[in-house]
């Protein structure tokens, strides 16, 4: 393991190819949650989430600001990778009736990501609180990585279905 940077060390930066087996080890460890973006990122720091109203369409506040991780590394990929604004798109994300994660994006959205070198961003699961779901978890302090996995199209779960668009 890296020295952290609490410690005088710098996050370790892994290179581009097979990340998501090294980050499934670390989910399995239990001790981290992980933060996927496209940004170079030295200290997450809390930020204010909106959700649309559905009733009303607008955006609103979503809870207290804070840095958002998830404990499953294969959606903070899919996240880092999938995020898009592109017109006619869609991406999402949740689980089966068991349990076991399930991802999807439209084909113009799989093939932007194949473009993409999206960051993972390992952190201290002691700063986190997880929801209700498991899927998310939210800390209300920064947040300094203890490692960034760069991933690639190559590392996205095997299991991620095109919407037909």
């Amino acid at each position: 393991m890296p020295i952290s940077p609490e410690q005088g060390g710098v996050p370790e930066v892994r290179e581009v190819g097979k990340n998501r087996e090294r980050l499934l080890e670390l989910e399995g460890e239990g001790k981290y949650v992980f933060h996927g973006s496209l940004e170079d990122i030295d200290t997450l720091e809390p930020q204010q989430a909106h959700r649309e109203n559905k009733e009303t369409g607008e955006m609103e506040k979503d809870g207290d600001p804070a840095v958002f991780g998830t404990p499953h590394a294969d959606l903070a990929i899919f996240r880092a990778l999938t995020n898009s604004k592109l017109p006619d798109s869609r991406s999402s994300f949740g689980t089966d009736d068991e349990g076991k994660l399930q991802f999807s994006a439209t084909k113009n959205i799989l093939d932007e990501a194949e473009k993409k070198i999206g960051k993972i961003y390992v952190l201290d699961k002691d700063n986190f609180e997880d929801d209700e779901r498991g899927m998310e978890s939210r800390s209300e302090v920064k947040n300094t990585p203890i490692e960034v996995i760069e991933v690639t199209t190559d590392d996205l779960s095997p299991d991620v279905q095109v919407i037909e668009e």
